[in-house]
């Protein structure tokens, strides 16, 4: 999966954008998280300040009935998210914090600490921030190369003769891991993805800024109707 990545979440405006993503999914850069809206709840993922060979620790926070307190909660943080983490990371998860000042905005809010369980998460910094292309760099190394796959700015995805190409999360995470042995070769049209010097991929470039996918308006009124 291709997770997109927001320089941050500070206001009412940015939250809106936020939830009107087809996927409200996003790495955010400051404070480094991943945020994930599933229905009426928000997880966050903590991603700065990993212990070597720690799994990231995840908060999840919400309420089964309704997006409300979810909602009510980021209002009352100033629509700002360093203030949430903040406020979490100051909890005793030893107690019942249902009703803790910083969730006592709605009693139908619970929260839950945990360890994430997914594949070792690669946060933003590490790579930076991958911004659309609008024009074929001098040198197709990796950080241009991941920047094309994770925006799709590309069609027509090939592998090695003609055969299927591995799944662009699979060649990112490849490029995050080892970009010094990864390049791009432009040849009658098409650019190849090369591996230590051996063609993995290739694929028609389209460096044209991709249109942002929202969600169906419903998912965003639902929304709209509890943070005005």
């Amino acid at each position: 999966m291709i997770i997109p990545v927001l320089p941050e979440l500070n206001s009412r405006a940015q939250w809106i954008a936020f939830c009107r993503r087809e996927t409200p999914y996003c790495f955010v850069a400051t404070p480094e998280c991943l945020v994930d809206m599933q229905t009426s709840y928000l997880q966050l993922t903590l991603l700065s300040d990993i212990p070597d060979g720690k799994q990231p620790v995840k908060y999840s926070l919400g309420s089964r009935l309704s997006v409300e307190p979810v909602w009510q909660l980021i209002k009352g943080c100033q629509w700002n998210l360093a203030t949430i983490i903040e406020g979490l990371e100051a909890l005793d998860f030893r107690s019942n914090v249902r009703d803790n000042s910083l969730l006592g905005v709605h009693t139908d809010l619970t929260v839950r600490k945990f360890f994430a369980k997914e594949r070792p998460l690669i946060a933003p910094s590490s790579i930076g921030l991958l911004q659309p292309l609008h024009e074929a760099p001098p040198i197709w190394s990796a950080r241009p190369l991941m920047a094309l796959l994770a925006n799709g700015q590309y069609q027509d995805l090939q592998g090695r003769a003609g055969s299927p190409a591995p799944p662009v999360a699979q060649l990112l995470l490849q490029m995050m891991e080892q970009p010094q042995s990864w390049l791009g070769h432009e040849h009658r049209g098409r650019l190849y993805l090369l591996h230590e010097r051996k063609a993995v991929a290739s694929l028609l470039m389209e460096l044209k800024p991709p249109k942002p996918r929202l969600a169906p308006d419903s998912f965003v009124d639902n929304v709209a109707e509890w943070i005005n």
